[in-house]
């Protein structure tokens, strides 16, 4: 029956995801100084549009870093008190300077720009990328620097703990937070051989030489997932890059409630996958956008739908597939949340039942804004996808 054959790919997936879990457990590297410390001038650069309500927190956590060598570069595309906040929480602290972004060339996405901007004013030896909703333990910058020397890195990137505080959070954030890591497993990602490539945006430290001889931001300024994109092309030149545990030393918060997660993750899911692997088709996009769905549908809604039918239609096997699947989708999604350190566990069940339909529709957003040619809402401005 191709119910029960449903039924069984989606047991199947869920056994997959809850073992790649489990080995991602076992093999990604935490973030720690065993001895050796850095002590040059590091650069922190942090893009900021719009971030009054939560730029301050950062730049506290920044100014309470027991590691104190270092010069903050604050690139502001903001219309509200962003500016404001920042020179508040500064005052006296002349490690830290405000410029205003530039108006956005032809071609280029404004964190990309905002980035390199700040990277021409950098005089340090690392380049630290961070974003305006992230909180640093006061060890971060020491820690992860001494990390970077000790594994002689050439850039860094740390898997920070996702804070979730209202439902919509809870029961959205951790479906794409954890497809992927079941896509880009830290062991492929930090293995030279291997062609699998990510960074986490809300922080990457990168030798300053190392960025200039990759181009830069210049190389990859039309590209949506401007994080994944830049450990793409610093893995491909050669370079040492290494994605570690960093739940520990930073925590973020990506979105505030349902509509900031639906323009967020718009914005990156299926227009970014296509520009990270260069799918130029529209045959082959729109291929994967059915695949894509296919696999959500069979993952998410259809257990739990199939489990509500089986019992008055009186469909045994259904029945206790549907039991089966749903139970290991709420248990291995539970586990990886543990794993990832991502919003709270006990969501687990509803991130499957509502999170699940929610993302099928912000994929599906998503895709068909990418295929018509629309663009991207977010934040006021509209991205526009391109694949070279």
């Amino acid at each position: 029956m191709w119910l029960e054959a449903l039924l069984s790919l989606s047991v199947l997936f869920w056994i997959i995801f809850a073992l790649i879990a489990l080995y991602n457990s076992k093999n990604f590297p935490m973030a720690s100084s065993k001895g050796k410390k850095f002590s040059g001038l590091a650069s922190i650069i942090i893009p900021c549009r719009n971030e009054e309500r939560r730029i301050g927190k950062c730049v506290k956590s920044l100014r309470e870093q027991s590691y104190k060598n270092f010069e903050v570069i604050v690139v502001d595309d903001s219309t509200d008190r962003t500016v404001e906040v920042i020179k508040e929480e500064t005052k006296g602290d002349d490690r830290f300077r405000i410029v205003k972004q530039d108006k956005l060339p032809e071609g280029w996405l404004g964190k990309s720009f905002a980035l390199q901007q700040g990277s021409k004013l950098a005089k340090g030896e690392y380049l630290v990328f961070i974003d305006a909703d992230v909180y640093l333990e006061r060890n971060a910058i020491e820690d992860a620097l001494g990390f970077a020397l000790e594994k002689n890195v050439d850039m860094l990137s740390l898997a920070p703990k996702h804070i979730c505080k209202t439902f919509w959070e809870n029961v959205i954030q951790p479906i794409p937070l954890c497809s992927l890591a079941l896509l880009s497993p830290p062991a492929k990602i930090n293995d030279p051989k291997s062609e699998i490539a990510l960074a986490a945006g809300p922080f990457i430290a990168i030798k300053r030489e190392v960025f200039e001889n990759v181009g830069g931001y210049t190389a990859i300024k039309d590209r949506i997932a401007d994080d994944a994109e830049l450990a793409k092309l610093v893995k491909k030149k050669g370079f040492r890059l290494i994605f570690a545990k960093g739940q520990h030393l930073l925590n973020v918060r990506m979105y505030e409630g349902l509509r900031d997660a639906w323009e967020g993750w718009s914005k990156v899911s299926f227009a970014g996958f296509v520009q990270k692997r260069e799918i130029k088709s529209k045959f082959a996009q729109v291929v994967l956008f059915l695949l894509i769905m296919f696999i959500m549908i069979v993952s998410f809604p259809l257990p739990f739908a199939s489990l509500l039918i089986s019992i008055p239609l009186h469909l045994r096997n259904a029945f206790f597939l549907s039991l089966m699947a749903f139970s290991m989708s709420v248990l291995s999604m539970a586990y990886a949340q543990r794993v990832y350190k991502i919003g709270n566990p006990a969501y687990a069940p509803l991130v499957i039942l509502i999170g699940g339909i929610l993302m099928i529709g912000i994929v599906a957003n998503s895709a068909i804004r990418t295929l018509l040619g629309k663009g991207i809402r977010w934040k006021g401005k509209t991205y526009m996808v391109k694949v070279k």
